[in-house]
């Protein structure tokens, strides 16, 4: 089962970004504020490029690529930005090649949260800008979302903020997280040398 993320692509193009808050998006908007100019920028789990139109538009300098196993999806994502077929666990990126890393509304999606943020820590520079928006199964609208999915047949792997940050900072990020009602922007920064393996979430 499932959802079928391939099918839906036109959907997702034209009412993805009715998911996000208004409040998300000037949070964005600042985190890529102190990236260099022509940054390389991975939009991971990208879909159709929701995050990715939103960072254009923020920076229309920066150099977006959009990483989705559902081509479906990736036939709407914009024309500025390369796509690449690829599932969150085995990114076919160099190690520090991405200056940032988006995840928008796919960490829960991923069948492996560790192996897959371990693969975000490989692939960002050091210094380099992890941004996250996810949902809270703990709290508000966050947890009908888990329900639902769960319900879709989706891993619906969910994470607190606390938990993420936490497994987070066992890969080298230092961040913080701001939620309101169940949906949360957790946005963090790699030191130093990019550790290999993930604390598991709580």
């Amino acid at each position: 089962m499932g959802i079928p993320f391939d099918l839906l692509g036109r959907v997702f193009a034209r009412w993805g970004h009715r998911t996000y808050p208004d409040w998300a998006w000037p949070l964005l908007a600042r985190a890529l504020e102190g990236l260099p100019p022509g940054a390389r920028v991975l939009d991971l789990g990208g879909g159709t490029g929701v995050l990715a139109r939103a960072a254009l538009g923020a920076r229309p300098d920066l150099r977006l690529v959009i990483a989705d196993p559902a081509r479906g999806m990736l036939r709407h994502a914009p024309e500025q930005a390369e796509v690449v077929v690829a599932r969150a666990e085995a990114l076919p990126f160099a190690d520090a090649e991405m200056d940032a890393v988006l995840v928008g509304e796919a960490l829960h999606h991923f069948q492996d949260p560790q192996a897959a943020l371990g693969e975000v820590a490989r692939v960002l520079k050091p210094g380099g800008l992890l941004w996250i928006y996810e949902f809270d199964p703990q709290r508000g609208v966050g947890r009908w979302v888990y329900w639902g999915e769960r319900l879709l047949g989706e891993p619906a792997r969910f994470f607190p903020p606390e938990a993420l940050l936490r497994a987070l900072r066992s890969l080298g990020f230092e961040g913080d997280y701001r939620e309101r009602r169940g949906r949360y922007v957790l946005t963090a920064r790699l030191r130093g040398e990019t550790p290999r393996a993930a604390a598991r979430p709580a």
